[in-house]
């Protein structure tokens, strides 16, 4: 890891606490709540709204738009067509989450739509998603990644190229989450992230979560490292609350409370002690 890279994630997280930013966040309602109180305990302020003819008016007032594909029905699509234009308009950065996709044509057909209509500053899905989005077949789990798609040091590299062919397609930075996440840039910088716990993986929505911190991270700062950014603080934060409940001898209810906990106390000192960054 450079020091570069850290120093860049360290600024961009005070300068997003120092700004507040309001983050839209179109998400499922699974995970709304979760996702809202996350982008409260680092620092953002979220809205949630969902009605087409007040779009424009939201986007005027929010940071960063997170557009999350976990629902869709047809008012919650056409509210998005109608942020994702307004946040165009305005300069606004845009976060995608293609949730499930592979996991049905509806799925596929409207991501799709949405990388072309809203041209997103950030992609954020698990390695599944993201091997579909690059038009490779995978046995869908729903939205969950398939134990095909688990990224080790051993194929890094090769997941690596994947995800930066998607970066150069799309104009988007990529950032594919699992055990170990990779972030690529359209110029193509690469870099991974090993920080985190499998005990994230018990907690429903935590990819949701990180599509939420990315967007306000976004808000305060260039698409490559907000990506790097978000997914750092989450897996730093897991760390702490496995270990925390670990200690404990507590379960995954605790596990979920402290995750939040961590997010909220999360110091600078706890990025430079604790971040696992690799750059290719």
């Amino acid at each position: 890891m450079t020091n570069e890279i850290l120093k860049s994630i360290i600024d961009l997280v005070n300068n997003m606490k120092q700004k507040k930013p309001i983050v839209e966040c179109l998400t499922n309602r699974v995970t709304i709540n979760d996702c809202a109180n996350m982008l409260l305990a680092m620092g953002a302020s979220p809205i949630m709204a969902e009605i087409e003819c007040e779009m424009a008016e939201i986007m005027a007032v929010s940071g960063a738009l997170v557009m999350n594909l976990g629902l869709l029905d047809e008012p919650y699509l056409a509210a998005m067509r109608s942020a994702a234009k307004a946040a165009k308009e305005q300069g606004k950065p845009i976060i995608l989450d293609p949730v499930g996709a592979g996991a049905s044509k509806l799925r596929d057909r409207v991501c799709a739509e949405m990388i072309e209509l809203a041209r997103p500053d950030i992609i954020r899905g698990n390695m599944s998603e993201i091997r579909t989005l690059c038009g490779g077949s995978i046995e869908s789990r729903g939205v969950d990644a398939s134990s095909d798609d688990e990224v080790t040091d051993e194929n890094r590299g090769e997941f690596g190229e994947l995800v930066k062919s998607l970066a150069e397609k799309t104009g988007s930075v990529v950032c594919a989450t699992g055990a170990i996440d990779v972030i690529a840039a359209p110029d193509g910088r690469v870099c991974y992230v090993k920080n985190g716990h499998e005990m994230l993986c018990g907690v429903t929505g935590t990819g949701c979560m990180c599509s939420a911190m990315t967007g306000a991270m976004a808000a305060a700062g260039d698409p490559f490292t907000a990506a790097a950014a978000a997914v750092v603080m989450l897996g730093i934060a897991g760390e702490q609350a496995h270990e925390y409940t670990a200690e404990n001898e507590a379960g995954i209810g605790t596990f979920k409370v402290k995750l939040f906990d961590y997010i909220y106390l999360m110091s600078d000192e706890d990025f430079i002690k604790r971040a696992k960054i690799i750059e290719d």
